[in-house]
């Protein structure tokens, strides 16, 4: 193997230091240096995305914030206005009832002094076609001819002793 040899040491050895050179100086002022620009925008566009991402999120509080107050504004607001209607509604009804209440009590007086007015004038009728009974009743019993006064007289004193 001819790499092996000795008389090509100083030789292989020459160009190994001048390749070497070159490499390293290739990499130390061009390869090098574009990868370390690279890393850093690589590493600005990472901090700058993680700053918006910050601000963002920071935002998104904010926001998150608002619809929170104002979704408890609206449950306030519709509470209020639930309670609002419902007092409203109770008095409505309440005074409804009440004019019911007072209807219902004057058709009430109204059938009551009715009844009464009906069971006055029938008490009535029925005096008078007593009195027509008794008088035709006497009448066939003994020749007797009674008048109304008479009639009256005794019904109402029999009434008395009656009730």
């Amino acid at each position: 193997m001819p790499q092996l040899n000795p008389e090509f040491f100083v030789s292989q050895l020459f160009w190994l230091a001048v390749f070497f050179s070159f490499l390293l100086i290739f990499l130390w002022r061009i390869s090098l240096p574009r990868i370390a620009t690279v890393l850093e925008k690589r590493h600005n566009k990472i901090n700058e995305n993680l700053s918006n991402a910050k601000e963002l999120q920071e935002q998104a509080k904010e926001i998150e914030k608002n619809i929170n107050l104002q979704i408890n504004n609206a449950k306030q607001k519709t509470d209020e206005q639930i309670k609002k209607t419902i007092s409203s509604l109770q008095d409505e009804v309440s005074s409804k009832l009440n004019t019911i209440d007072r209807e219902l009590e004057e058709k009430i007086s109204n059938s009551e002094k009715q009844i009464i007015k009906n069971r006055d004038s029938q008490m009535k009728n029925i005096n008078d076609e007593i009195a027509n009974i008794t008088k035709i009743t006497v009448a066939k019993i003994s020749d007797l001819k009674l008048s109304d006064n008479d009639i009256n007289q005794a019904i109402k004193i029999l009434k008395g002793k009656l009730n």
